[in-house]
């Protein structure tokens, strides 16, 4: 008997002890470490003391595809408010920071008063929280990642004026945000820093601000205007740092010098200030200074058919990629690459009449619904994955000055019954040239049989390839 109140009450202790560091769950008051008391009273937790709140263990953030979580030494019961009745939080004068995940998935929070003795907001610290408005004095000079990341009902945000960057993640997942008041001091907007925010409509971007980071406002799909106050210094966009959003106009800057892929693409119409010296935009469309380059295409231009102007040479890295109302490309004779992922998801382009000087294509190229395909004699060089194409049909010719052709090159080709290669300069072949679940002939020349024995045997290109040479 006395062994069983013994394992009772230490059980009991154990269930009252995992609040907060060293708190005690049910209890109207308690201990945030040393220096750090609070108290719950009709629905609001009061946090009162002097100095930083402690960490708890949460010191470093793990951040990767729509999660977020802790490290080693996180105690997933460790850094959570529990009281399930509280609304409202009011962090009192004398508390300098407010720790890495302190209100980590708290649900029920509507609203937190700051004082203006913060001067810092950790990493996580109210992700995944139900809080739907908040506003951060300007004594706020850093924000740590994360620090909103899923706060679904998160609405209004006052951020801080001397805040000088919004990190990685921030308002990742804050779907319901309408409205972002960045501060003018400003500099870098972060990887994924506003993810998915589908309510923000219209966006003022500081002068200061000099980079857009990586998916910085991806899949914002209620986003349909971006503003630059004053001059702006903005010098890199970052990959699909507008993708998926909806902007009927964007335009990019004079200080602009780097616009990574698909960084611009979510918008119908791209024009460039005439004074930036690396790009320029013609009918919307961006291509470099010097017009040898198509730059970007919009990704949400609404017109079937394009041609490329003379003087292109080069089809940039997805320059067209993600395009949904493209049926038809006309390339100039000038184009003499096409570079990764050109075409990529561009899902109703069926045909494209290719340059006759074209040279390369490059891995993934046209990963998109071609239905023929016509390969220019010009052709050296087909990389992996050049022709991902599910409804190519017909009968495929490997013009005669090929050189290299790629792994997978002609992959998902299910339709395609013949491949006739003409070219006798093959110097490289991947494996699985062509990847087809059916049965597909390819036509060599009888004169290379010897050499190219090396690169077409069943054991290299499939069990499903017939070799026919003549």
């Amino acid at each position: 008997m006395k062994r069983y109140k013994t394992i009772v009450i230490t059980f009991m202790i154990c269930i009252m002890s995992v609040f907060f560091c060293r708190q005690e769950a049910n209890a109207e008051t308690g201990k945030y470490g040393k220096n750090i008391t609070w108290r719950l009273e009709d629905g609001v937790l009061i946090i009162s003391g002097k100095g930083d709140m402690p960490e708890c263990g949460h010191k470093k953030l793990k951040l990767f595809e729509g999660q977020i979580s802790c490290n080693e030494e996180d105690d997933e019961e460790e850094g959570k408010w529990y009281e399930e009745d509280t609304e409202r939080i009011v962090i009192e004068e004398g508390v300098t920071s407010i720790a890495a995940h302190a209100f980590f998935g708290v649900g029920n929070i509507k609203s937190i008063s700051i004082p203006s003795s913060v001067k810092k907001i950790g990493h996580a610290a109210f992700a995944c929280s139900d809080i739907q408005e908040i506003v951060i004095p300007d004594s706020v000079t850093s924000i740590g990642e994360g620090a909103f990341f899923g706060c679904s009902d998160l609405e209004r945000v006052t951020l801080p004026k001397n805040l000088k960057k919004i990190r990685k993640m921030t308002f990742d997942g804050c779907y319901s945000l309408k409205e972002l008041n960045i501060p003018p001091k400003v500099q870098t907007i972060g990887e994924g820093a506003c993810d998915g925010c589908g309510s923000l409509k219209e966006l003022n971007i500081p002068p200061k601000v000099q980079t857009i980071g990586v998916k910085a406002f991806y899949s914002c799909d209620g986003l349909i205007k971006v503003n630059w106050e004053g001059k702006s210094t903005l010098k890199v966009i970052e990959a699909d740092a507008f993708k998926d959003c909806n902007l009927r106009q964007f335009t990019i800057p004079a200080s602009v010098k780097e616009i990574t892929y698909d960084a611009v693409n979510g918008a119908q119409e791209i024009r460039v200030d005439k004074k930036n010296k690396k790009y320029k935009s013609k009918k919307g469309v961006v291509f470099s200074k010097n017009g040898k380059e198509l730059v970007c295409y919009p990704a949400k231009r609404k017109k079937s058919v394009y041609k490329v102007p003379k003087g292109v040479k080069t089809l940039g890295y997805y320059s067209f990629a993600d395009n949904c109302y493209l049926k038809r490309i006309i390339m100039s004779d000038s184009v003499t690459i096409v570079k990764q992922s050109a075409f990529s998801g561009a899902e109703k382009l069926k045909t494209v009449r290719l340059s006759k000087n074209l040279k390369k294509i490059e891995r993934s190229a046209f990963n998109c619904s071609l239905t023929a395909l016509k390969l220019p004699s010009s052709l050296v060089v087909i990389e992996d994955y050049a022709f991902n194409c599910f409804n190519l049909k017909g009968n495929l010719v490997v013009p005669k000055n090929v050189k290299e052709i790629g792994y997978h090159a002609f992959t998902n080709a299910f339709k395609v019954k013949k491949i006739l290669i003409k070219s006798k300069k093959l110097k490289k072949v991947d494996k699985e040239m062509v990847f087809s679940i059916n049965k597909v002939t390819i036509i060599l020349p009888k004169s290379k049989k010897e050499s190219y024995k090396k690169f077409f045997t069943k054991k290299k290109q499939g069990k499903n390839i017939k070799f026919i040479y003549k």
